[in-house]
């Protein structure tokens, strides 16, 4: 079996992309230590895991990420077309993948069997990186109010980690009903449809759930100067998904001074992925992290069908799997 994650990353051809996969392990190079051949991995983003960000404990902010993780590096190949590869240390947008030891979480003990591996297959990027914003960028508490602005796989995370938090409100906020209302079973308190009410109108009328963390999953400009408008005293704005290309957040300096707002970034959720994708799991088991609700499969051939269902908004995470 060998699964990989659907996505939209690049539109061009002979560039084998995708940043998140699982399967079994059928060779290793000199030197790897990480796995063994029949190995059940998980791939995430590379990292040199030496470098100063590194070795704190922050990969996501390696030095080597742009080139490790955007630039990948051509081949191998048989014939005479050139193949750009090595995207996310892994291109595994294929049957068969090169993979970076970086990139690899070794599965064996943490999945029971190949149904389990292809279901965790997606943690390594977008769920991380909404669990990580509400652990790690923000270190949410029971006393935080959190909104999640997107309720797509980054932010049915990020509800469900500030749901296992204990977090006193979270905040469900995009324009699709049905989104909602899942988001709602997953551990959404309160719900905000966009296209029928503002979230300044919400909160005017119930200023008890004034957000202390508002995390941004959709990079929309307008959203993002409505979160930070709608947070309160030394709130966090969090800032995950990417807004258009030259867009500027409006900041008045003067105003922020006196409310000690912050504005944060957030890069595969401050995660290091064999802790972030372990706990994931052991939440699976809980029952605290169903994302069996979120999960679909489609045969690697219907890859089109896959990627059309994710831009109309009816699948949540397409799953595409090789046999």
């Amino acid at each position: 079996m060998r699964v990989c994650l659907s996505t939209l990353v690049s539109p061009f051809l002979y560039i084998i992309t995708d940043v998140i996969a699982a399967g079994h392990v059928r060779a290793v190079g000199p030197g790897i230590t990480a796995v063994q051949v029949g190995d059940p991995v998980l791939l995430s983003f590379d990292s040199c895991q030496s470098c100063s960000h590194c070795s704190a404990g922050h990969p996501a902010y390696c030095d080597s990420f742009p080139v490790k993780n955007y630039v990948g590096r051509p081949g191998p190949t048989k014939g005479d077309e050139k193949v750009w590869g090595s995207f996310f240390g892994q291109s595994s947008f294929a049957q068969f993948s090169i993979v970076s030891e970086g990139s690899i979480v070794n599965a064996k003990g943490l999945v029971e069997n190949d149904d389990e591996l292809k279901l965790f297959s997606p943690l390594g990027c977008g769920f991380q990186t909404g669990v990580g914003a509400v652990l790690n960028v923000t270190a949410a508490t029971e006393q935080d109010a959190v909104m999640v602005l997107g309720v797509g796989g980054v932010g049915f995370a990020a509800i469900m980690a500030a749901k296992v938090k204990g977090c006193r409100a979270i905040i469900a906020v995009d324009r699709v009903a049905e989104r909602l209302q899942l988001a709602k079973e997953l551990g959404a308190t309160h719900i905000i449809n966009t296209a029928e009410i503002s979230i300044s109108e919400t909160l005017d009328k119930d200023p008890s759930i004034r957000p202390s963390i508002a995390i941004d999953t959709t990079g929309v400009p307008a959203l993002l100067e409505e979160a930070l408008e709608a947070l309160g005293k030394r709130g966090k704005l969090v800032i995950v998904g990417i807004p258009p290309f030259g867009y500027n957040l409006p900041f008045a300096g003067g105003k922020h001074l006196t409310t000690g707002k912050s504005v944060m970034g957030c890069m595969e959720g401050d995660s290091v992925p064999e802790k972030a994708l372990k706990d994931m799991i052991q939440w699976y088991r809980d029952g605290k992290f169903p994302i069996e609700k979120l999960v679909s499969y489609f045969p690697a051939a219907e890859y089109k069908e896959a990627v059309d269902k994710l831009k109309d908004g009816s699948v949540i995470k397409p799953v595409l799997v090789w046999k």
